[in-house]
């Protein structure tokens, strides 16, 4: 009598057929979809604001979600029949190679919060993968376990498309609105929201707009009523955009679209109004009234976009984190995570520009300049531009044009988590902000000249403003974050509104908000809104109320308008004390330095410091190239803190001082551009003690 065969004994060998060459690939997209499917659009299933930014459409999302789960199994399917037609060893090969290679993924995931260094982790992971495909030949046990996965990319599926957050896209709610009737209201209206702009970044320590950086803000205080004290209902544009656009703050979990957020300042105007719209993060305007952009080749688009940009997403999910913090950063912005740099430090060698795109959304200042030039020409219109301004990237001067990057040093921060390098690099970044801001201060003032040559300036009611601000405290206090220490930085966005005919700036101390926009413009067009906003008319009194920002889970931080602007006038003394109270391109350290003569620096001289593709300034075609005038490199030697004096064609046109990043010590000082010449220039780079300038290096 012939034993009973052992459970654990390695599986009898069959030869490959149709059976078992689909067989094998039902556990390759088990396998596929827990590796790779799953962590991307769980992630995504909790932040469907992600599409709703993009302006992506149902079939876009549900490209995405069958793509990325059927996919590439389909394509291991091909490839393993036509190793299957080569030969029996052929298909086994490439099957072994198949399951290994994702399996050492799911291996790396399991290692993430371990510790280990990179180099451990990959040969672990490895390893381990290998061993598990080996395994799989083997043992029969493990066969029947992964008979089970091949349930899983339906699993995966189904909880994306019906549990997920991303439900209320795929299945939203009827889209049809109430239109309030309001045929008496002439009176044109301009809103303009600018993202990631605080109060303070626009102030002098005497409590006035800084004209020097800013003429048109400051024109805009002359003439407007500035609520010096408006905050903001939350620190993330899906969520603080709404609240200026209907008035209520609705929790923390509401989708910024129009099926959502159904009463808004669109719905009150819609019937009546002319609509010019600019709403590239948000969707709080209907459909109907704001038609989305065409099908077809923008989808195609659309489509490409998504998938170069989620391989970031999924990268920073599935690789070592050694690796995936190698990646572009992906939670500073919604799209154009690659950006258009090139390898070399980020030099691109052509101007091209990635950035939110949306419903009606504009992307390059051509399209924001374009857009302020069709501005409707009549009493019963109503524009509303949000512009990704002065929001990273950091990469416009203050007339729009756009400078290099510097790959190595472009992300200092984890936005939404602590700084990562001391207060000299916080100061880089801030006088790049500061730089930015000034092209948001040019567009300020062609808006206004616009109006003026339509003649509505005098009759229309404008409003600037900002959907939050930012930080730049430094340390552990995040850049954009919800946090009690930084609320005069995030928490107080700038609010200015020109009233129908006024002539003279006001500036008022009530505790305005976000959402006392909507009503604001309701009260000066004699509105009769059909629903209850939260927020009052800032025209009469205003309640007592505590500053309150929700972050993106629920968690209120509260302080009060006094310890608001406290905090507020201490960041604008930090500035000061950081990079000077000067005009835009005398930001830095040591601005008493500029416009002195740049000693020659001999041929091979110290060489302790060194520019960052310095090719670019070799041969400079304006109109052409990026304009280079964000010098960048690294010092040896040199103690961390050093002051930096930068030379531009013989005259020192910019100073920093060096911080540690990622083993180096960097430095990064943006020049004018006006110092910058066609062709050649010559870039120089100087220790700076007092006025004594002692040489470095240079190209």
């Amino acid at each position: 009598m012939e034993a009973a065969a052992s459970p654990e004994a390695p599986a009898t060998p069959v030869r490959p057929g149709r059976r078992q060459l689909l067989l094998g690939v039902g556990h390759l997209a088990g396998l596929w979809a827990i590796t790779f499917a799953q962590p991307l659009l769980d992630l995504l299933g909790q932040n469907p604001d992600f599409f709703v930014a993009r302006g992506n459409s149902v079939g876009d999302i549900l490209i995405l979600a069958f793509g990325m789960v059927i996919v590439p199994p389909l394509i291991m399917l091909a490839i393993e029949w036509i190793a299957l037609k080569v030969s029996d060893k052929a298909y086994m090969g490439v099957h072994f190679f198949f399951v290994a290679a994702i399996a050492t993924f799911l291996f790396f995931q399991f290692q993430k919060n371990t510790g280990l260094p990179t180099f451990l982790i990959v040969v672990i992971g490895v390893g381990l993968g290998v061993l598990f495909a080996y395994a799989l030949f083997r043992s029969a046990f493990l066969k029947n376990l992964m008979d089970i996965l091949i349930a899983a990319p339906i699993v995966v599926l189904v909880m994306f498309v019906f549990f997920s957050n991303a439900n209320k896209l795929i299945f939203p709610d009827s889209d049809k609105v109430e239109l309030a009737s309001n045929p008496s209201a002439d009176t044109p209206v301009v809103l303009v929201i600018f993202d990631e702009l605080g109060t303070n970044g626009l102030m002098t320590d005497t409590k006035t707009v800084d004209a020097r950086r800013y003429p048109n803000f400051a024109q805009l205080e002359k003439t407007s009523t500035w609520y010096k004290d408006q905050s903001t209902t939350a620190f993330f544009t899906p969520r603080a955009v709404p609240g200026i656009l209907t008035g209520e703050n609705p929790s923390y979990d509401t989708l910024p679209t129009a099926a959502d957020q159904p009463d808004s300042i669109f719905t009150q105007l819609g019937k009546d109004y002319k609509f010019h719209v600019m709403e590239p993060v948000t969707q709080i305007c209907p459909d109907s009234l704001c038609p989305e952009e065409a099908a077809g080749t923008r989808q195609l688009r659309r489509l490409r976009a998504l998938a170069s940009d989620l391989k970031y997403v999924e990268g920073r999910l599935v690789l070592p984190p050694g690796i995936a913090d190698t990646l572009p950063d992906v939670g500073t912005n919604f799209e154009g995570f690659g950006g258009s740099a090139s390898a070399d430090e980020g030099f691109s060698s052509t101007k091209e520009a990635q950035f939110v795109k949306g419903r009606g959304g504009a992307s390059e200042p051509a399209e924001y300049e374009a857009f302020i030039k069709t501005i409707p020409e009549t009493d019963k219109g109503f524009t509303m531009m949000h512009l990704h301004l002065p929001h990273q990237p950091w990469k416009y001067d203050v007339e729009g044009e756009q400078y290099n990057t510097a790959k190595s040093i472009e992300q200092l921060s984890k936005s939404t988590g602590p700084w990562l390098v001391d207060d000299n690099g916080v100061a880089t970044s801030q006088a790049r902000m500061y730089t930015q801001t000034g092209y948001a201060d040019t567009l300020v003032g062609e808006i206004r000249k616009n109006l003026i040559q339509k003649g509505l300036w005098d009759k229309a009611m404008v409003i600037v403003t900002a959907d939050h601000g930012i930080s730049f405290e430094g340390g552990d206090v995040p850049q954009r974050q919800a946090d009690d220490r930084a609320m005069g930085d995030v928490a107080n966005p700038p609010l200015f509104i020109k009233y129908p005919g006024q002539k003279k700036g006001v500036v008022s101390t009530k505790p305005s908000k976000t959402i006392d926009i909507v009503p604001t413009i309701a009260q000066t067009l004699g509105l009769n809104l059909n629903y209850e906003p939260e927020g009052v008319p800032l025209q009469g009194p205003v309640p007592e109320r505590p500053v309150e920002v929700t972050d993106i889970e629920g968690n209120v931080y509260s302080v009060s308008v006094q310890e608001m602007a406290r905090q507020r006038d201490a960041g604008i003394a930090m500035s000061n004390k950081r990079i000077g109270t000067g005009p835009i391109y005398t930001l830095g350290p040591a601005p008493q330095l500029l416009g002195l003569p740049a000693p020659p620096v001999a041929a091979g001289a110290a060489d302790k410091a060194v520019l960052d593709s310095e090719e670019m300034y070799a041969d400079y075609v304006p109109d052409k190239d990026l304009i280079p005038m964000f010098i960048t490199g690294t010092t040896d030697g040199l103690p961390e803190g050093t002051l930096i004096a930068v030379g531009v064609n013989g005259r020192i046109r910019g100073t920093a001082k060096t911080f540690e990043f990622e083993g180096a010590d960097h430095f990064g000082a943006l020049v004018d551009p006006a110092s910058l010449k066609a062709g050649a220039n010559r870039i120089t780079l100087y220790e700076a003690n007092g006025r004594k300038l002692t040489p470095l290096g240079g190209n």
